[in-house]
């Protein structure tokens, strides 16, 4: 059973969760990707040359979404499809330019930030307590919290 088939049988709650789209969305867009692929076939004969991919067009298209929503490394994304590292970005970045083409966007970045508003980022210092007694034993004392020439 392909991940697409997998993915697909599971609830919708967790395909969304999973892929980022749900499956109604995810199955329009295959449908333009595939309508995209075989135009470009029809304009470009010479493409159509070479050897086929190994993994079908919605297990590619269900590769590029995983990594967009969750980042994972190709070396577990190639594992998890049953492909090389190597091929599994090939295949991301290959469905990705296609999907810019798709969606009509501009660039990769405006595919990533879509419905993004704002990112807060909480970086303040925290200060660790330390312990009162037999410090030494987990504590050097070698950098302090505040230094002595603001105090």
């Amino acid at each position: 059973m392909s991940p697409f088939e997998r993915a697909k049988i599971q609830p919708a709650d967790d395909f969304l969760r999973d892929v980022g789209i749900g499956l109604a969305t995810f199955l329009s867009i295959l449908e333009k990707v595939s309508l995209y692929i075989e135009a470009e076939r029809e304009r470009r004969p010479m493409k159509r040359r070479g050897l086929k991919s190994s993994i079908s067009l919605a297990d590619q298209l269900l590769l590029t979404f995983r990594y967009l929503r969750h980042y994972p490394t190709f070396a577990r994304l190639g594992e998890e499809f049953g492909i090389s590292e190597s091929y599994a970005n090939k295949i991301y970045h290959g469905i990705l330019n296609i999907l810019l083409k798709v969606l009509k966007m501009n660039n990769r970045k405006e595919l990533l930030n879509r419905d993004l508003d704002t990112v807060l980022i909480d970086v303040t210092e925290q200060p660790i307590e330390r312990p009162t007694r037999r410090q030494k034993d987990y504590f050097s004392g070698k950098k302090s919290v505040i230094p002595s020439a603001f105090n």
